[in-house]
């Protein structure tokens, strides 16, 4: 059975890297899909987003990672996913996700949505939370995988001398990897 994981992934976390695990063992493949929405501003593009994911999940052979726009339930039945996967943290989480899967199930009667309740190592976590964190000169390294967080200090380092300025727990890591870097333009805050 194939099920779709649809998110911004804007960036990945360790919580979205738990979900995508254990749906690994749940279904014969888990199709991680980035829903491009026009009307945000990503901190990452589409393609920078889809090499984030594959880096992170490259020790699972039954994840592909795709991209699409539009409604999520015709993306599903393109790909023939019977299922839809989504985390939960808390219960705001729950009410928004309940009223989606009754929305999905009234477009496409066939899809049902498995939730996974989040670890609870991850159960505060999302990349909204990590994008504050670095944009204010925070570690990042517990909360992403290693390669995005360095993506996230490079994208933050020309935008607020803060986030040249970091904390533990792998400062010297990010310190040298920033002191490294070209200076680049100062382009407009992504918003979520």
């Amino acid at each position: 059975m194939i099920a779709i994981y649809p998110g911004s992934f804007d960036p990945i976390t360790f919580g979205h890297v738990d979900i995508i695990e254990r749906g690994c063992k749940l279904f014969d493949r888990v199709i991680v899909t980035i829903v491009r929405n026009p009307s945000k501003v990503p901190l990452f593009t589409v393609e920078e987003r889809i090499e984030q994911i594959l880096c992170s999940t490259k020790h699972l052979s039954n994840v592909e990672v795709d991209s699409f726009e539009g409604l999520t339930v015709n993306y599903a039945k393109m790909r023939q996913a019977k299922v839809l996967l989504r985390g939960l943290r808390v219960l705001t989480d729950f009410e928004m996700e309940l009223q989606m899967a009754h929305t999905n199930k009234t477009l496409l009667g066939e899809i049902e949505t498995v939730f996974l309740a989040t670890s609870n190592a991850y159960s505060f976590l999302s990349s909204s939370v990590v994008k504050e964190i670095a944009k204010f000169g925070g570690s990042v390294d517990h909360l992403v995988p290693k390669h995005v967080a360095l993506d996230i200090y490079k994208c933050y380092a020309s935008r607020n001398p803060l986030a040249s300025n970091p904390t533990p727990p792998d400062a010297a890591l990010r310190t040298n990897y920033l002191s490294t870097q070209p200076p680049s333009e100062t382009t407009p805050e992504p918003q979520e």
